[in-house]
């Protein structure tokens, strides 16, 4: 295992092949990643890996060339930089460019490291996945997934001064309880392996995949549904994506037109940006090393605020905020009422236990669509009664933000579509839109 320290030693040996250039940046990082495989409750894979990446940047005038290699041998690097150069000597001038990152002084981190994350061996993997076991064999069921422990090192450096270094753990677990005609899905991620409860996550989608009988047609249309944190993060990412310096004065893509500063979603909505949650605990900087400021992006239904990066902010004079492409610390303040009471208090409507293939279709409304899996439920009168087929939905989160409630537990949640990890509660929305069935349960 790699530590920071060593990646701040490679980069800075890295910077020092590009001499020639006006500017240059390099970041290196150090992954080491390890999976414990399971179907059938039974583990049949678990592996680890440890990698090494670094990408280079050089600036000749306004000529930008970046290259990136997974190879760290002396040669390879002195190669890639070279590379680097050869790109930004035959790339047209960049009129906008103005400079890479400058130094800026960067809070101290959050505890980020976690030793039982860390240290976690093969062994402790599989300890991790017998409860889901016992859990899925107690109901005849099967299951599938993973669990995952990893720690990411990495260094960020350039020519002007910037030096940034910070290391991290991350673990996790994936379920999808498997019965003959229906399937639930649950996962939990931290920083901290030891808080992964699987337990109780094997409870939520064993609990799903006994509800009793085959999936069923159900009519499209308008319902209340309840979104699980897999779901909500899915659709939550495409708000996000509009809370972007350049989709809001650049491309004036964004839903925030129009909006910023009215109180347009519920008051039970407050969404923040800031690294250093605990649940969350972040880098500090983003990653060309400009430090990344904590932000309430939406107060109490009222949009405040969007982010920018070191290039945006140079393009459009604005301020850099450190973060790259859009929020990706987003925390979603949690509600008052537990995951039971939120359905409980659901007279007809639709439990989602997870969306994929996301994708955005009006920016300005937020409109998006995708589709459900792993765990479709109809509620009746506060209780799940029967499961239903999928559904392909298509829906204004504009809409959908202006009337919700939202649990009183957050949970980590990593969105289908993109590596991104965020804080939200279980979300109980008013008014979301499946337009067509699916013809697979």
């Amino acid at each position: 295992m790699r530590s920071a320290d060593e990646a701040r030693a490679l980069a800075k040996r890295i910077l020092g092949f590009t001499s020639r250039a006006n500017q240059a940046e390099v970041s290196v990082t150090f992954d080491d990643t390890a999976y414990a495989r399971f179907a059938r409750n039974y583990v049949v894979q678990n592996l680890a890996s440890a990698q090494g990446h670094a990408r280079i940047t050089v600036v000749s005038g306004k000529h930008v060339g970046t290259v990136s290699t997974s190879d760290l041998g002396d040669d390879a690097l002195r190669a890639a930089v070279a590379r680097a150069f050869d790109i930004a000597g035959r790339v047209p001038a960049n009129a906008e460019f103005v400079s890479l990152a400058t130094p800026g002084r960067i809070p101290a981190p959050v505890t980020s490291v976690f030793a039982a994350t860390r240290d976690a061996s093969p062994d402790d993997r599989v300890d991790k996945l017998l409860p889901v076991f016992a859990r899925m064999e107690r109901s005849r069921l099967s299951s599938s997934g993973f669990t995952t422990t990893q720690t990411n090192a990495r260094a960020v450096v350039n020519s002007l001064g910037v030096d940034a270094t910070h290391t991290a753990t991350y673990a996790g677990l994936e379920i999808k309880a498997i019965a003959p005609h229906t399937s639930g899905f649950a996962e939990h991620f931290a920083r901290d392996y030891a808080t992964v409860d699987a337990a109780e996550r094997a409870e939520r989608a064993a609990g799903k995949a006994t509800v009793a009988g085959e999936p069923q047609d159900f009519a499209p249309g308008t319902y209340s549904v309840l979104l699980e944190p897999p779901a909500f993060v899915d659709c939550l990412n495409n708000v996000l994506e509009g809370m972007n310096v350049g989709a809001v004065l650049e491309e004036k893509s964004s839903w925030l037109i129009g909006r910023t500063g009215k109180a347009v979603l519920s008051p039970n909505f407050t969404l923040r940006d800031d690294w250093s949650d605990p649940l969350l605990a972040n880098s500090p900087f983003a990653e060309d090393g400009t430090p990344t400021q904590k932000l309430t992006l939406v107060e109490a239904g009222v949009p405040r605020s969007y982010v920018s990066s070191t290039y945006l902010a140079n393009k459009l004079h604005v301020p850099n905020t450190g973060h790259d492409g859009y929020p990706i610390n987003a925390i979603v303040t949690p509600g008052s009422k537990s995951r039971e009471e939120l359905i409980a208090s659901i007279e007809r409507g639709i439990l989602i236990s997870r969306t994929w293939y996301t994708r955005l279709v009006d920016p300005r409304e937020c409109t998006i669509t995708g589709l459900t899996r792993d765990g479709v439920f109809l509620i009746e009168n506060g209780k799940l009664t029967k499961p239903l087929k999928n559904f392909r939905f298509f829906t204004s989160m504009m809409t959908a933000l202006a009337d919700l409630e939202l649990g009183n537990r957050l949970y980590l949640a990593e969105s289908a579509d993109t590596p991104t990890t965020l804080a939200v509660p279980d979300a109980k929305i008013a008014k979301f839109t499946l337009s067509a069935q699916t013809s697979f349960a």
